[in-house]
């Protein structure tokens, strides 16, 4: 066995030392979600064409786009080539690859279904990724609105109006009650800048931390959830991303009784996360899956109840859970659409009425010194 070559003496040696130190225990790089949908995708239609799992892998590694991804191809090539299954493999980036893909795909390799199982995947990313753009796309307009506005008026109240009170003030008029009070405003939160901007400094900080620490995010979500006016859209969210994992776990081979918990993982509301962890105890218990729906109160639409009885009575409850998704996917949109077609309206009215009342309290003593003039 030869012996290392040496480092280099001096300032060089000691930089080649840098390079040789390793800080964690695997590459630091993550695969985004837009692009795993296009690695799974592609990853498919190679192993349905006949290339052997090494070589697809080894052809993604040299695709120009995947450039930023070639460690972890690396290394995935190289345990593949050591024998090792792709589930076991992907399993080593939990940071790119979740437990319940690792999961779906082990099951296919098991029933030699693995391009079955890679296709179910990448649809099922492929419609969560359409469902957040879709809410994104839609609340983008409020947001930017929203945004836009409250720049505008504070704007207006920190640099317009103590502009023309000056003016006001040298010339003698008397400001109205509106006036007087933006005035105030401004001078309030002028005065006490620091203090302000450290309590909503605070206050982000706060909303941060509760949204990562489970026992407050469980109680955030729950109060989504029960809200009087979008707690059904909440609910309806939650219920079509737990359909959409629960039917490819089941046409994938699953159990009922299997696919419940890793369906949950799926759900991003904690709350509704520990109700389908009570369905799946009932449905440990014996109970059926219907019963079990019907037992947690309005969480499941009756549609979904309705059709999922349809779906145990025919023993065809994984192909009825395709007719669920594409529903509830209907369903969410059309609530999606008409909640922001209230809130729009009424973002433009109160911006209208912040701006008319700057407006007010800008010109009302301009009136009074014409009025003084003539």
């Amino acid at each position: 066995m030869s012996a290392a070559a040496p480092s280099p003496p001096g300032v060089l040696g000691f930089l080649y030392k840098l390079q040789e130190i390793k800080i964690g225990g695997g590459p630091a790089v993550v695969v985004k979600r837009k692009d795993l949908v296009g690695i799974l995708r592609n990853l498919c239609t190679l192993i349905r064409n006949g290339v052997g799992l090494p070589g697809a892998i080894a052809t993604l590694r040299d695709d120009p786009a995947n450039r930023k991804y070639a460690v972890i191809f690396d290394r995935i090539g190289e345990s593949v080539a050591t024998g090792s299954t792709l589930s076991a493999s992907l399993a080593e980036f939990p940071e790119s690859f979740s437990r319940l893909l690792v999961h779906q795909l082990r099951v296919g390799e098991r029933a030699g279904t693995l391009p079955d199982s890679l296709d179910r995947v990448t649809k099922q990313l492929e419609q969560g990724a359409n469902l957040k753009a879709f809410l994104v796309k839609k609340l983008s307009y409020p947001a930017l609105v929203t945004v836009a506005g409250s720049g505008a008026v504070t704007f207006m109240i920190l640099c317009v109006i103590p502009t023309f009170q000056e003016m006001y003030d040298e010339s003698g008029a008397t400001l109205p009650a509106i006036t007087r009070l933006l005035v105030w405003v401004g001078q309030t939160v002028t005065a006490h800048a620091l203090l302000i901007l450290t309590v909503l400094a605070a206050l982000v900080g706060g909303a941060i931390w509760a949204w990562k620490d489970p026992n407050s995010r469980a109680v955030i979500d729950r109060t989504c959830v029960r809200m009087p006016f979008l707690g059904g859209w909440f609910r309806k969210i939650a219920v079509l991303q737990f359909m959409d994992v629960l039917g490819n776990l089941m046409e994938s081979g699953f159990t009922l009784a299997d696919a419940v918990i890793p369906a949950s993982e799926g759900v991003s509301n904690r709350h509704v996360q520990g109700q389908i962890r009570r369905l799946h105890a009932a449905i440990r218990r014996g109970e059926r899956f219907s019963a079990a729906l019907d037992a947690e109160g309005g969480l499941f639409p009756p549609m979904v109840r309705q059709l999922v009885i349809v779906g145990e009575r025919t023993g065809r409850l994984a192909p009825i859970t395709a007719q669920i998704r594409t529903h509830l996917r209907s369903d969410v949109e059309r609530t999606t659409s008409a909640l922001l077609g209230t809130i729009e309206p009424v973002l433009t009215v109160t911006l209208a009425a912040a701006i008319g009342a700057i407006l007010m309290a800008v010109y009302l003593p301009m009136f009074d010194l014409i009025g003084q003039m003539n």
